[in-house]
């Protein structure tokens, strides 16, 4: 009789065991997963930081004056060029 009850305790125990096993593995994974798409999201921050950071240094380089040689040809070419702005 005790050793049926140490049998089937012992199944019962050694099943619990392995589900938790089996539980902690797929939750990591998700984890994972999430931690990939955190990633991606300071990546794509950082991209749009430096394309912002590229743009503004555009707008102050456009209005320096430009100084030497055939300065009024550089000038001119400088103001006959289209805005680079989209409005539609």
């Amino acid at each position: 009789m005790g050793i049926t009850i140490y049998f089937i305790s012992w199944i019962f125990l050694g099943n619990f065991i392995l589900l938790n096993l089996f539980l902690a593995i797929l939750l990591d994974s998700f984890l994972e997963e999430g931690e990939e798409e955190d990633l991606d999201e300071i990546e794509h921050q950082r991209y749009l930081k430096k394309l912002r950071k590229a743009d503004k240094m555009k707008r102050m380089n456009k209005n320096k004056i430009i100084m030497g040689e055939n300065n009024e040809r550089k000038l001119a070419k400088k103001k006959n060029q289209p805005s680079q702005l989209y409005f539609g």
